[in-house]
């Protein structure tokens, strides 16, 4: 009997031994594996400097080549002393036909002169632009792997280096209409990536400067109807924008300068269109700015 209950125990004991060790490989499986760092996304992702490096490489070009564009396209009035002088001499040739004839002569030849020589000393910095795009070119360089990394499709890696191919072109032609239209255009893909980043304001809203852009430029060439297309798409993306700008006056005034700008294109005077066009695209920085501004 006493052997009996001796066997009772050992196998209670062995018994008790076994549901310990299930319950403890139980708790060990039940741990979660830990955690492999998950890609950064939304407010997790990080900023580019070798994308701010390029973009801004882009913009300074834009605005170099907007800087002799509009020398042509909307030249500012005479100076003063220049209209001075062409009244002097319309003063003077009152006083005598035959040195009135002579005067005119001798002024128009001294102004087609003058003329020549200015368009000969002030004309595009060719070598200039050829060295900023070469910079553009190191910048992409540097840049190309990291955006491929951070989720660049294939199609957006092959559209920059398409375009920035073509605006190195029109170096060899001089084209100065052009490489702006390309340079903008350029800019333009600089922000299709900055979506794969983290960035002060919403990508979109260079988008807004893109369009009002190509509707100045559009507008001075005579092309109006590709130009008032530009300030509807600029309108379009604005209106997903605009809700996004906390200060009501900041975004006000961008708006209206915006609308301005695209009632001017119909006036189709150039330096009315070229002052109408500076104030929308410092209003609409004003506007990127303050978005920045909130978000640090």
């Amino acid at each position: 009997m006493r052997a009996f209950k001796k066997l009772g125990v050992f196998f209670f004991i062995i018994l008790l031994a076994a549901v310990i060790l299930i319950a403890a490989l139980g708790e060990g499986c039940s741990k979660k594996p830990a955690k492999s760092p998950a890609k950064p996304s939304g407010n997790e992702r990080q900023e580019s400097l070798n994308l701010k490096k390029l973009q801004a490489s882009v913009d300074n070009l834009v605005k170099e080549f907007e800087k002799e564009y509009l020398k042509r396209q909307a030249p500012p009035p005479k100076p003063q002393a220049l209209a001075k002088a062409l009244e002097d001499g319309q003063k003077q040739g009152e006083q005598g036909k035959s040195q009135d004839g002579q005067q005119q002569k001798e002024q128009q030849s001294a102004q087609k002169s003058e003329g020549q020589q200015e368009g000969q000393t002030k004309g595009p910095d060719w070598a200039k632009f050829e060295k900023q795009i070469t910079q553009i070119h190191n910048q992409w360089n540097s840049f190309q792997p990291e955006a491929i990394k951070n989720g660049a499709t294939l199609e957006m890696v092959d559209s920059f280096s398409r375009k920035l191919n073509e605006l190195t072109m029109t170096l060899t032609r001089q084209e100065l209409y052009k490489g702006l239209m390309a340079a903008n255009d350029l800019f333009k893909s600089t922000v299709s990536f900055e979506k794969l980043f983290k960035t002060d304001s919403p990508p979109d809203a260079k988008i807004v400067v893109y369009y009002m852009r190509c509707a100045e430029y559009r507008a001075l060439a005579g092309e109006d109807t590709e130009a008032e297309k530009a300030i509807d798409n600029a309108l379009g993306v604005w209106e997903t924008v605009k809700p996004q700008i906390k200060d009501v006056a900041v975004a006000s005034k961008a708006e209206y300068s915006l609308k301005e700008l695209g009632q001017v294109i119909e006036e189709k005077d150039p330096n009315l269109i070229k002052i109408k066009a500076q104030i929308a695209e410092k209003n609409m920085q004003d506007a990127i700015k303050s978005m920045g501004a909130l978000s640090q």
